[in-house]
């Protein structure tokens, strides 16, 4: 295997994405989408409300599967996989950063970010409490460790859920919109955040509808109406 194939992080091949409604009505929302993202990278997918952006993070990380198409990550071809062996690939290998944080409301802060850990199996429970308080520190929310979701502010959901995305050490972070419902300085402190977990060493993706946001990444790859714009 040559040395460009395996510094890629994620691969897109003519992938297609279309939605069947319950009328039979057919909705393609990626079309033959190709591109290529290099280990390392921190990049962000540029386009606006409805051009594909949330179906791209979901096919990258294995939660939904392409309608033809291959989708490669870190040279595994997840598009093989079943639903259960995608879920089980995802434990080690992507942290997703959802757009309405989807943290468990009856666990504290602690146990969200503990959860991916236990999940995987990963380390012994003494070792998943330092790690988790670790990463809670990093977000600046190791002081609201003992509170629950529905207790926290927006923004401060939002930095519990990068400590979440983390926690399990994946080498790759997706975020769909992670600054979508956030005030502007929130915004730019959940930025800053990916920023600071890309300068660790992951593959950091994250989608925007804001220019302004998208020129903080290193790279911009613009979709619109499922296709890419050159």
């Amino acid at each position: 295997m040559s040395k460009g194939v395996i510094m890629k992080a994620i691969v897109f091949e003519n992938v297609w994405k279309i939605y069947r409604a319950s009328s039979g009505v057919e909705y393609p929302a990626l079309r033959g989408i190709s591109f290529e993202i290099n280990r390392g990278e921190f990049v962000a997918i540029l386009g606006p409300s409805g051009s594909g952006k949330t179906t791209l993070i979901y096919l990258a990380g294995g939660i939904e599967k392409p309608t033809k198409g291959r989708v490669v990550v870190n040279n595994v071809d997840i598009t093989r996989m079943n639903e259960s062996e995608r879920a089980k690939w995802r434990r080690r290998n992507v942290g997703i950063v959802f757009q309405f944080y989807h943290l468990v409301p009856s666990l504290t802060v602690l146990e969200n970010v503990l959860l991916p850990m236990e999940l995987a199996g990963m380390w012994s429970k003494e070792e998943r409490v330092k790690r988790a308080e670790q990463l809670l520190d990093f977000v600046g929310m190791l002081d609201k460790k003992d509170k629950y979701p529905l207790q926290l502010s927006g923004g401060e959901q939002q930095r519990a859920a990068v400590a979440r995305a983390l926690a399990a050490d994946p080498p790759i972070i997706l975020a769909d919109e992670p600054t979508a419902n956030l005030d502007t300085e929130n915004k730019l402190k959940v930025i800053d955040l990916l920023s600071k977990a890309n300068k660790l060493g992951k593959t950091v993706i994250y989608t925007t509808h804001d220019p302004h946001l998208a020129n903080r990444a290193h790279k911009v790859i613009r979709i619109r109406d499922g296709k890419l714009e050159q």
